[in-house]
Order: structure tokens, then C-alpha cells, then sequence
């Protein structure tokens, strides 16, 4: 038998992120990283997202080189795609490709967990790092987040990563899906 000096096994015990990292405020979501871009030789990152009932999710985007998937863990989860709703049970996988304009929430009276996992090149559980740190930033710093130059921060942040978030949907979308307990 051979081996491949050239990789590393990565692991994350239960109840760790990977790297002993902190949990995320990413949005007002939970999230840890479990796998680290970093730790797969850029080729994969996953994170594990617990929503609290009625929770909201990000607002709608659409991410030009990413796709996702999504396995429930706990509860249920509703995920946008486009203009159609669909609910993703424990035990559920959901793709996401990129190019498809979604979003989701927890819009039920028990709390919900998912691994989103990102497969390529792309380290976008760095890039959830990265808006959980500005996030706290504007806060400690007294500003609105929804000011013209906190959205600002926020956008130049999404085109780094080559994709947009539509903030300006946010009020619209919480109307028609947010929580109702």
C-alpha cells in the first residue's frame, strides 16, 4: 500500500469547528466551519448552519461560480429557487447550481441545523469569515448597516466573491415568507 504524502487527512471532532475556529454571527445565523478550504487543498469547504423557529436566512442571491448542496440535519428547511419555494425535511440533500437565484429560512416553531457543503475551487465558508467579521465591524462601530456606506462594504465584500446579494429584497421577502409564529 501507498500513501500520498502530498494530503492531509482533515478532521473536525463533534461539537468542533475546524481548526478549533469560534462560531460565526453570520446575518444573526450560527454557523461553524467544519471543513476549512484550507484543508483540502482548496478543492472543498463545508460550515453547519442552525437556524432558531421562524429564523430568516440571507437574502436572496445568486453566486456566478459556486454551487451548493445542503443536507438537513435537524427540522426543516425552505429554500427559495427563483420564484418556486420548496421545503427540505431531516435527512433531505438540496443542490443548488450556480446561477439560480435563492435563499432560505427555518419558517417552522422548531429549530433547524444544515452542512452546507461547497465543492471547487471557491472558499466561501471563508468568504461567511469574512461577512461575519464585517458585520461585527459595522456594528462596533455604531453604523446602520442598511447606510449607503455600509452597503457599500457589504457589495464590494459579495463581488470579491463574484456574486450579488439583493438586499433590497430583503423587506419584500420577509413579508411574504418571514416568520409568522
Amino acid at each position: 500500500m501507498t500513501t500520498n504524502p502530498t494530503f492531509a487527512v482533515a478532521y473536525t471532532a463533534p461539537g468542533q469547528n475546524a481548526n478549533n475556529a469560534p462560531m460565526l454571527n453570520v446575518m444573526g445565523m450560527a454557523v461553524g466551519v467544519k471543513i476549512a478550504h484550507a484543508q483540502t487543498y482548496g478543492q472543498f469547504s463545508c460550515v453547519e448552519c442552525s437556524l432558531t423557529p421562524f429564523q430568516m436566512g440571507p437574502p436572496p442571491h445568486i453566486h456566478h461560480d459556486l454551487d451548493e448542496i445542503m443536507y438537513v440535519v435537524e427540522g426543516t428547511i425552505t429554500v427559495l429557487e427563483g420564484d418556486q419555494t420548496r421545503a427540505i425535511p431531516a435527512g433531505g440533500y438540496h443542490f443548488r447550481p450556480r446561477g439560480v437565484v435563492h435563499t432560505f429560512w427555518n419558517g417552522h416553531d422548531a429549530p433547524a441545523k444544515f452542512i452546507d457543503m461547497y465543492p471547487g475551487s471557491q472558499d466561501f465558508a471563508h468568504y461567511l469569515e469574512e461577512l461575519a467579521h464585517l458585520g461585527a465591524a459595522i456594528h462596533a462601530e455604531g453604523a446602520n448597516p442598511f447606510a449607503p456606506e455600509s452597503m457599500a462594504r457589504f457589495k464590494a465584500l459579495d463581488a470579491r466573491y463574484n456574486h450579488e446579494v439583493f438586499y433590497e429584497q430583503m423587506p419584500d421577502h420577509m413579508a411574504k415568507y418571514g416568520p409568522k409564529p
